[in-house]
């Protein structure tokens, strides 16, 4: 008896030294309630840029799902979900320059990520579900100088092997808008390293092997995975204003997904893989969220305002666990 007691108390305790790493190890909070789980977006409609969550939907309880998750007298913006919905990453400027933050799904638990004197924003998980801070591509200036000052890179950091980034790109023009695939070690980033407008790109997670995607004249840009790391939805002014549009990971396929006459940017695709989210001007000179599928059908206005003048954009959907 106290041999097998022995053994279930070692047991118990190797499970509590596991937990902490066993997949999904911090349940979302109401991570997919109603129809299609929450949307993460940044607002000004408390006079200052901050992260918010809604349900994706416009029941009368999706409405009432609003979330104000950061509070601060500076602007937090550029939020995206890690790869299994559980954490949001985050630029603030609350040093008096852009840093990259984390934060639980429910904006509990804020951490901050980099500390450079430069500025550090547009953050992207890398995939994984076990490791309690994955590994987050970002864009960084701490490459600007007088003579080359738009010299935007991308970089990686791993927080919890090292505090130094790996810088990944080097081009004296802008990288810029690090989408990380899904699925494996791919990174597709918006460049203007070809001269004029902006291109998509792709590139291994470690800097190699890069290809470019987009040829158009126009500017393309803010790039985003489907779920199956197999389309990248990005957003265009080729038809004359910006619009979204998606192609396969290898450049082919091109085809515009939205028609309107106002602006439509910043792309991001549901759980499921059949729809996007994106920011729109709407005819009251606000920036909202909308859903709309793949085949351009079933759009939905998912934020209103509250009032004229007020700015939802930057929207990214909550993956499914």
């Amino acid at each position: 008896m106290r041999l097998r007691a022995r053994y279930l108390m070692v047991g118990a305790l190797a499970m509590i030294m596991l937990a902490p790493w066993a997949p999904n190890s911090y349940a979302a909070p109401d991570a997919f309630p109603g129809r299609n789980g929450k949307i993460v977006f940044v607002s000004n409609r408390d006079g200052n840029d901050e992260i918010y969550t809604v349900n994706a939907g416009r029941t009368r309880e999706d409405v009432a799902s609003l979330r104000r998750l950061t509070n601060n007298s500076v602007p937090d913006r550029d939020p995206v979900f890690s790869s299994d919905g559980s954490k949001i990453a985050f630029a603030s400027l609350r040093d008096d320059n852009w840093d990259i933050f984390t934060m639980n799904a429910d904006g509990t638990d804020e951490m901050r990520i980099t500390e450079e004197a430069s500025g550090e924003f547009q953050p992207s998980f890398a995939p994984g579900f076990s490791r309690p801070r994955q590994t987050i591509a970002f864009t960084s200036t701490r490459d600007v100088s007088a003579g080359q000052p738009f010299n935007h890179e991308i970089y990686r950091l791993d927080p919890e092997s090292a505090r130094l980034a790996m810088q990944l790109t080097f081009d004296p023009e802008l990288d810029t808008e690090p989408a990380w695939s899904p699925i494996d070690c791919k990174i597709a980033f918006s460049s203007k390293r070809a001269g004029g407008n902006r291109d998509i790109y792709i590139m291994g997670c470690s800097g190699l092997d890069l290809r470019r995607l987009t040829t158009d004249p126009a500017g393309d840009s803010w790039p985003a995975f489907s779920p199956d790391g197999k389309k990248i939805a990005f957003q265009s002014n080729r038809s004359g204003n910006a619009d979204i549009y998606l192609m396969n990971i290898d450049g082919t396929g091109q085809q515009q997904i939205t028609t309107d006459v106002s602006d439509d940017w910043q792309p991001a695709f549901s759980p499921d893989g059949t729809s996007i989210v994106y920011t729109s001007w709407n005819r009251l000179g606000n920036a909202d969220i909308y859903t709309k599928k793949l085949d351009g059908t079933a759009e939905e206005r998912i934020t209103s305002g509250p009032a004229d003048g007020v700015r939802n954009t930057q929207p990214d959907w909550q993956p499914a666990p």
